[in-house]
């Protein structure tokens, strides 16, 4: 993680942060891909030709790729480098205005536009 990224207390902005779920999917997706590598051990030791070195290299290609998804985003997860984890400064940085969870946005005429532009409806006076 550059230092750009990280504010002065080491916190990180939400928009550079994954998901707790999908850190928690990489994760799984680690261990299954060792297991794969796993499985694919009787092929190397019983192949025979080509197989063999074929099988072989994938074994090592997904040990390889399981063992970094299981340290990395299991490190990420441990250290709460999250959406909503120890590590996440929030949107304070960005400088946008906060827009409602209902995707409206009050303007300064007092009408309430949808994020497609049109118009929704007026405010009374």
């Amino acid at each position: 993680m550059s230092q750009k990224k990280a504010n002065t207390d080491g916190k990180i902005p939400t928009k550079y942060l994954l998901p707790k779920f999908s850190l928690t999917i990489k994760v799984v997706v680690g261990f299954y891909l060792l297991y794969t590598s796993y499985e694919l051990m009787d092929g190397v030791v019983g192949g025979e030709g080509r197989d063999k070195y074929l099988l072989g290299a994938f074994m090592i290609g997904f040990a390889v790729a399981g063992i970094l998804l299981i340290f990395l985003s299991g490190r990420a997860l441990l250290q709460g480098r999250y959406v909503g984890g120890a590590l996440d400064a929030g949107d304070e940085e960005d400088g946008s205005p906060e827009i409602p969870a209902g995707g409206a946005a009050e303007t300064d005429e007092g009408t309430e536009t949808a994020a497609s532009g049109q118009e929704t409806g007026r405010k009374q006076e």
